[in-house]
């Protein structure tokens, strides 16, 4: 039975991860060469946002899309999940497909749209490094609209799903000049929502 209250299966790719690397790069080329110069300087990377507020409306737009995309493949049953590649990274949806590939199994069909609130950045590493998260929200998904029917008609929901789930989800850069969901992972700490 696919529970859609959580979102298919989360993945993550630790931010601390990213953290430390972004500290080694700070910290490297410090220090002068054996002749006392120091190293020459190398173009930095561009940074994509001008600020935290326009990262913010960047991770708007790409959760909006994943949403849109996400809960279309459910209401077709989980058929073609290939589109999720279209605003999710390969990962993400290789963490999905197995959710969307049992509801096509099981006949079950998704209604009604998912939805978001309460969107703040919770870490941001701009300009990129490598394939890292460059920006890390805290998001509220709210699935209050979203139900889940098995081929006879009846709902395969859960009376006792809570309709808002706490969550954090990180993007990376894609080839648009926008951002792709690159993991989405449930909060452990006190709600936000």
């Amino acid at each position: 039975m696919l529970n859609y209250g959580v979102r298919m299966r989360p993945s993550f790719r630790p931010a601390a991860v990213a953290l430390v690397l972004a500290a080694a790069l700070s910290a490297s080329g410090c220090t002068p060469d054996a002749s006392g110069k120091p190293p020459a300087s190398t173009p930095s990377a561009t940074a994509l946002f001008a600020s935290d507020e326009e990262a913010l409306a960047a991770a708007e737009e790409a959760y909006r899309k994943y949403q849109h995309v996400s809960d279309a493949i459910l209401i077709d049953g989980g058929a073609y999940p290939e589109r999720l590649l279209e605003v999710a990274t390969q990962a993400q949806y290789e963490y999905e497909k197995p959710g969307y590939d049992a509801a096509l199994a099981a006949g079950e069909r998704g209604e009604g749209a998912s939805n978001f609130d309460s969107m703040t950045i919770e870490s941001r590493f701009d300009p990129p490094v490598g394939d890292e998260p460059v920006v890390s929200v805290r998001v509220c998904d709210d699935y209050t609209s979203v139900n889940i029917f098995d081929p006879a008609g009846n709902s395969v929901v859960s009376p006792n799903r809570p309709d808002r789930f706490p969550r954090i989800a990180s993007f990376v850069p894609s080839k648009d000049s926008g951002l792709l969901v690159a993991s989405i992972i449930e909060w452990t700490g006190e709600s936000f929502c």
